[in-house]
């Protein structure tokens, strides 16, 4: 840490972007582009052998994350601050360093199969800065990024003997090995003796074990069929090697992107979607964009005339890069807009300037079971905190009673699965008093690793571990608060605008509908709202939120009658861009709209959030909450 402390009082804004560029080259995508381009135009044997160290690498690496499982710089010593722009690419644990691991695997790789003496030299030095960056922008200690480039340079050295010849069986041997230990990490992310690990970083592992499942399974499969029946060659004009690039990695780069959502929704939400979604990827750029490389070969034989059409496509899409890129930049960088105070807002969820609202995320479900009674009750009860808001999501049972649940299924929060016999059981297809019989805290996961109510079964499970009703959630938190309360309709269709009416109606009843803000993923269920219910306050909708922010963005005035919301229920880089801006913030502002993040649980995140004038901070972890955030 001490190492760190001294490259924090180095840091320089230009340094922070600069360097913030640079430790982009030891991402994914690099990678996956890098090795493609070298596979489809250098040589088929060097692309094989880039795969291989990449992901045998991010196998060794997941495996060392999980076993060790040491934290973050910021969360072993939180006085210690870091780039924020960096933050929403260090994800998972913190040892040792994957992008460092990359960057030795891709760019040390290159740099031993290409022959100009500069280029290589030129490639370790990037290489090296892409290592130094992680150290600077506070992600990594120097043990993090020392074992991952060193894990990087065992492969890139060890393999590179094996793929001396092109011998099919070697490659099919090596991703053989690479198989089975992506297998093996897939199962152990499932075992109890991984029980212990904090969910998010054993999802991580989870999800990297099941892409080089994919990735392994592919190259097994494809690598002799392209050698028997394609036998494509990589030789072809420079100019059509960039068409050939330009064009394949859009392919394959597109069925990355555009397959995730299908596949994820095919699959419930498993890991083994992105499993498949690897797999297709590394069929298509071995066994479908081939096809084409004797026409690319050939220069695209079709007449002077075609070839200039051609040219003026590649200057397009050359175009069109550069503009992608700078949009991404524009989209995702850090607003240095100073936060205003505005303290004749009229709207009364915009708070003061430095003091932000803590809301409990699911009940505050990082301490206790998410959305039971007893997670209410720990937040009301707690001598450490006091919650200003209470978050929960709202599902319809089969008899219409409206109960505190996040998911549509059942297994992740409770034993369902043993109480009904079978998986994924859609809470709408049970009764309330059906529900009643769970365990609604039986997988939660507390401080020290244990699972303290997984034996809880039948009779044996306390009332406050059970399912909750709105209703009972409402008398109970009446009667010690007042408080506010930020409400997510989860059904949509005709079951949303069933829940939409109860929830008025109930809110209603007990007095607090002016202090609730309630909220929805379904376009249908808000404007139902509009329509139904204009005196209950919600947050904005998607499409809202996409159109406040490139309004944001550009500086351009929305209609306020047009803009039906009291707040912007909203994450900071969650889904790319990055709405954790004063920018944002300010904007929203200015219009009367309070703005409200999730899911926000690192003491260092909280406190920039605040200190650009965040209304609150949902988080898990409300007694974290409290310690950071200047309460009203």
């Amino acid at each position: 840490m001490g190492f760190l402390y001294v490259l924090e009082g180095l840091r320089a804004p230009l340094l922070d972007k600069l360097l913030g560029v640079v430790t982009l080259l030891g991402g994914e995508g690099v990678f996956i582009a890098l090795a493609i381009i070298v596979y489809w135009c250098v040589s088929k044997r060097d692309g094989y052998y880039l795969i291989a160290a990449g992901v045998g690498g991010t196998v060794v690496s997941q495996g060392l994350k999980i076993t060790c499982r040491v934290p973050r710089p910021w969360v072993r010593d939180p006085d210690f601050t870091i780039v924020e722009s960096a933050r929403a690419g260090a994800t998972g644990y913190s040892f040792p360093s994957g992008h460092s691991q990359n960057a030795v695997v891709a760019l040390g790789g290159a740099a031993r199969i290409v022959g100009h003496k500069a280029a290589k030299a030129a490639l370790w030095v990037v290489a090296a800065l892409v290592c130094f960056s992680r150290m600077y922008l506070g992600v990594h200690t120097p043990a993090d990024v020392a074992v991952g480039a060193a894990i990087g340079l065992a492969l890139v050295f060890g393999l590179r003997p094996l793929f001396q010849k092109d011998d099919i069986r070697v490659t099919e041997a090596v991703f053989r090995i690479i198989f089975v230990l992506a297998a093996a990490g897939c199962w152990l992310s499932g075992a109890d003796m991984l029980a212990g690990a904090d969910p998010d970083n054993l999802a991580e592992f989870q999800k990297n074990s099941y892409t080089m499942f994919g990735v392994a399974a592919a190259v097994m499969v494809a690598a002799p069929i392209e050698q028997r029946y394609i036998r494509f060659e990589t030789k072809a004009p420079w100019w059509a090697q960039v068409l050939k690039c330009a064009l394949g990695l859009a392919l394959v780069m597109g069925l990355r992107v555009a397959l995730k959502g299908p596949l994820n929704a095919l699959f419930g939400g498993r890991q083994a979607a992105n499993a498949v979604r690897y797999m297709l990827m590394v069929l298509a750029a071995i066994l479908v964009w081939p096809l084409t490389f004797r026409w690319f070969g050939k220069g695209c034989p079709m007449g002077k005339k075609g070839k200039k059409v051609l040219m003026i496509v590649l200057i397009v899409l050359l175009i069109l890069a550069v503009l992608a890129a700078v949009a991404c930049w524009a989209v995702r960088h850090d607003s240095s807009m100073e936060p205003r105070d505005f303290p004749d807002a009229q709207n009364p969820l915009i708070t003061p300037l430095g003091v932000t609202m803590l809301s409990g995320h699911r009940a505050g479900g990082g301490v206790a079971p998410e959305n039971t009674m007893m997670a209410l009750e720990n937040c009301v009860n707690s001598p450490d905190y006091h919650l200003d808001v209470f978050e929960f999501d709202l599902h319809l049972t089969a008899d219409g009673e409206l109960v505190l649940l996040h998911d549509a299924t059942l297994d992740r929060t409770s034993d369902a699965a043993e109480v009904f016999g079978e998986e994924n059981v859609d809470v709408g297809s049970k009764t309330f008093q059906q529900l009643r019989q769970l365990n609604m805290g039986a997988k939660f996961i507390a401080e020290d690793g244990s699972m303290p109510f997984a034996d809880l079964h039948g009779d044996d499970v306390p009332d406050e571990l059970r399912i909750v009703s709105l209703d009972e959630t409402l008398t109970y938190l009446e009667s010690a608060g007042p408080f506010r309360y930020i409400i997510e309709i989860k059904n949509g269709g005709d079951q949303g605008r069933e829940a939409a009416d109860k929830l008025y109606a109930t809110l209603t009843e007990h007095g607090c509908l002016d202090r609730a803000v309630i909220g929805t993923f379904h376009n249908e269920i808000t404007a139902y709202m509009d329509e139904t219910y204009p005196d209950m306050p919600r947050s904005a909708g998607v499409n809202e939120v996409v159109r406040f922010y490139f309004s944001a963005l550009l500086g351009l005035k929305m209609d306020a009658s047009q803009m039906h919301y009291k707040a912007l229920q909203i994450p900071t880089t969650d889904y790319f861009v990055n709405l954790g801006t004063s920018r944002v913030v300010n904007y929203a502002h200015e219009h009367d709209v309070a703005v409200q993040y999730w899911t926000i649980n690192d003491p260092a995140q909280m406190a920039r959030l605040q200190s650009i004038g965040a209304d609150a901070i949902m988080t898990d972890l409300p007694d974290v909450g409290a310690t950071v955030l200047n309460q009203p």
